[in-house]
């Protein structure tokens, strides 16, 4: 995706939270752009009657309803906007999973839920893949999909593949191993039935979450 599409889809995501209108920096700030050019590249959208210009301080733009949606329909993209339902019964559940993306400065975590076999597991990829072409992610960044119910009978052993595990912590583990939380940095981690997860392994994620580490 082209820097200025990146930046009429930010501004149309953003203007749901901001309905006055996005600045530069709010764009550059999530976007990681210099804010000097996303200026120049929202100018040229007003130029090209893609986006209003709002006069003050800061210059505030907002998307035009008809060229968003013209631009929207153009995308060709495997990303959100090409499931089953993304027009319909899904929509909303998009419209917040673009809002938690590209939340800044990096974005949200997010829980998914909904019944087994709904496909909770193809819409963090899609999530993911929407991460990579907002440029909220690296084309290199890691998607790791771990299923915890894989482990539930080992919760010792499903934390250690999640948080990693330091020589000697318990039986069996005669070297230091790596987590799937650190193969990740950078990228997603999508826990899937992460409810499996026994009460000292949740307050260790909580924790992360939180805090952004663990012990």
């Amino acid at each position: 995706m082209k820097s200025k599409d990146k930046i009429l889809q930010a501004v149309s995501i953003l203007q749901k939270k901001m309905p006055k209108g996005v600045s530069a920096f709010d764009v550059s700030k999530i976007l990681n752009l210099d804010r000097a050019n996303v200026s120049r590249y929202l100018n040229k959208l007003y130029s090209e009657k893609k986006l209003e210009k709002i006069q003050g301080r800061p210059v505030l733009y907002k998307t035009l309803e008809e060229n968003i949606t013209i631009f929207q329909e153009n995308q060709n993209s495997n990303g959100l906007d090409s499931i089953i339902g993304a027009q319909n019964s899904l929509q909303i559940a998009i419209q917040q999973a673009k809002a938690a993306i590209l939340y800044p400065p990096r974005g949200l975590h997010t829980l998914l839920l909904g019944e087994t076999g709904v496909g909770k597991s193809l819409f963090a990829e899609l999530m993911y893949k929407f991460s990579v072409e907002s440029g909220m992610l690296s084309f290199e960044a890691p998607f790791i999909h771990f299923n915890c119910a894989d482990y539930a009978d080992n919760p010792q052993l499903l934390i250690a593949y999640i948080f990693g595990v330091k020589k000697g912590a318990y039986t069996g583990a005669d070297k230091d191993r790596e987590g799937l939380l650190k193969k990740a940095d950078g990228g997603v981690i999508f826990l899937d039935e992460v409810h499996r997860l026994p009460p000292h392994g949740q307050e260790i994620l909580f924790t992360f979450i939180d805090k952004g580490h663990f012990r």
